[in-house]
C-alpha cells in the first residue's frame, strides 16, 4: 500500500513466510492499484523469479481498482492453468 511496493501488513509477511518454500512452483500474481505505474509488479515478478518460481504466462495479472470482466476472465484462465498442471 505504500509507493510502489507490496502491502505492508498482509502482503509482505506473508511473502516473506513463502519465499523460501516456492522454488519449482507455478505462481499466479494479482493485485489491484489506483497508484502509479505498477513498478510494483514488475518487482513482485522477480521476487519470484529469484525464489526459484515462475509466474504463470510470464506476467501478473493487474487491475486498477476494481477489476473489470477482461480481468476477471483472464484470472480465470490463470486458475485453468493451474489447476492443468495437478
Amino acid at each position: 500500500m505504500g509507493s510502489e511496493v507490496l502491502e505492508e501488513m498482509e502482503m509482505e509477511p506473508f511473502m516473506e513466510a513463502l519465499e523460501d518454500g516456492i522454488a519449482g512452483k507455478q505462481i499466479v500474481l494479482f493485485g489491484s492499484y489506483g497508484w502509479g505505474n505498477q513498478e510494483w509488479m514488475r518487482d513482485w515478478e522477480s521476487r519470484i523469479a529469484e525464489a526459484g518460481a515462475t509466474v504463470v504466462d510470464g506476467e501478473g495479472i493487474t487491475a486498477n481498482y476494481v477489476p473489470g470482466e477482461d480481468v476477471l476472465e483472464t484470472l480465470r484462465d490463470a486458475g485453468r492453468t493451474l489447476a492443468s498442471l495437478i
